[in-house]
């Protein structure tokens, strides 16, 4: 096949695609937007993220907040919240996998901003709680 016609299959391709997302409802758009950037993402993640709800108490810049983690992984977070951040800022968080637990603390780094929330990677992790977030995010099957 020479590039012409890869080029032409191409279009073909994302014309179809178009024509198909434009007769979705809106919200069907929207889920197809999520799992779409879910993949793209998922590509450049080290580690898989499974979906969770976890209570979580972060603060940032001496601002307190409680919100929940809609997903986890070894290699971070994504919190949900509506409040106003920046990439780079650092995060402090407490929660804990169980209500049989104590929570622990974390620290971390906002490293994607999303409308609905944040991504934090984890930052000087112990052993300890690398293994404890690993074998708990293992264990999750979702909610």
């Amino acid at each position: 096949m020479n590039k012409s016609d890869q080029k032409l299959k191409k279009y073909d391709v994302v014309a179809r695609m178009f024509e198909l997302i434009n007769n979705l409802s809106e919200d069907q758009q929207l889920i197809l937007l999520k799992q779409i950037e879910d993949m793209t993402l998922e590509g450049k993640r080290g580690h898989s993220r499974k979906p969770c709800l976890i209570s979580v108490d972060y603060a940032v810049e001496d601002r307190a907040f409680t919100n929940y983690i809609q997903d986890i992984s070894s290699g971070g977070v994504f919190i949900e919240t509506s409040e106003s951040f920046s990439i780079g800022q650092e995060v402090t968080m407490a929660f804990s996998f169980s209500s049989d637990h104590r929570p622990s603390k974390f620290t971390g780094e906002i490293v994607r901003i999303k409308p609905n929330g944040i991504g934090v990677k984890f930052k000087d992790l112990t052993k300890y709680q690398e293994e404890i977030i690993k074998s708990t995010a293992e264990k999750m099957k979702g909610i």
